[in-house]
């Protein structure tokens, strides 16, 4: 089996054997390839940092690595790792780390994080064995029923917008995972759908989703919480959403007022995942 970088390959080139090595996943995903590149240009994949396995000429196995800043240093994330089924326990997904890893060191990168649903125990103890660490838990959520509110705020929906206009992520409990960070939702394609409650001048609460009714960020000004201003906000995602839907990816399970809005609007449970780290000795 060869090991090498991606350098120079496409999302289309990925495509296929993506396919192949998700498609027996605890939770299958097999993406068209505009929603592959869309995920990957919204990760900020870096095709030379990251690694490939190739069996009998033919891509088998990937990490998709970005390098996102964190805290004031780039970090490399993992966007995905997989192995087609026909080249597993070969240790490929050792042999691709390992590569990463020297790439991302030659760039002076020491730190490394990946997310892997809670389930997948195979998974974890992999990653566990390269030196990954649980850092915390997310969750994610869908919410189907109606949110019923019990003030009515005004909420603007802009039709367009500059993503400089963004509120900052100052009053966000916890920092948000790689995929809902704000370099990550600024190279979102297609862009952003933003809602804001406004008063007097004042920015009371924001919204950003993406057209298929994914919520990236909810944010409501400290003074203006338990108003009724997220649900507000919620009810006019809703309106923009395909029956309603909306969904929550990577909610901290530590911001119980977060959970605790959710689950009072019925919004149901759909899985875990966790958020794990690597630091490499300098």
């Amino acid at each position: 089996m060869k090991i090498a970088s991606l350098a120079g390959l496409a999302p289309e080139d990925l495509h296929p054997c993506f396919l192949d090595a998700f498609s027996d996943y605890l939770v299958p995903a097999q993406p068209s390839l505009p929603q592959l590149t869309a995920m990957l240009r919204r990760r900020g994949w870096a095709p030379e940092l990251s690694a490939g396995a190739w069996l009998d000429g033919r891509l088998a196995g990937f990490w998709l690595c970005a390098t996102p800043e964190i805290d004031g240093e780039p970090e490399g994330y993992c966007i995905a790792a997989g192995v087609a089924p026909a080249a597993r326990r070969r240790h490929a997904l050792t042999d691709m780390a390992g590569l990463v890893s020297r790439l991302l060191a030659a760039h002076g990168i020491r730190r490394q994080r990946l997310e892997v649903i809670d389930g997948n125990q195979r998974a974890r103890d992999a990653y566990a064995s390269l030196g990954f660490a649980p850092l915390r838990k997310l969750d994610c959520y869908q919410l189907t029923a109606q949110v019923q509110t019990r003030r009515a705020w005004p909420v603007t929906i802009h039709t367009t917008h500059d993503a400089a206009r963004w509120p900052a992520p100052d009053t966000l409990s916890y920092p948000q995972a790689v995929p809902n960070r704000r370099e990550s939702l600024q190279r979102a394609d297609p862009p952003l759908r933003w809602l804001t409650v406004d008063r007097d001048g004042q920015r009371l609460g924001s919204l950003l989703m993406s057209p298929d009714g994914e919520v990236a960020e909810l944010q409501v000004s400290p003074a203006f919480r338990r108003q009724g201003v997220a649900s507000q906000l919620l009810l006019a995602a809703q309106g923009l959403s395909a029956f309603g839907r909306l969904g929550f990816n990577n909610v901290d399970s530590r911001d119980l007022p977060l959970v605790s809005l959710l689950l009072r609007h019925q919004a149901a449970y759909r899985l875990s995942q966790w958020e794990m780290t690597l630091s490499a000795a300098r």
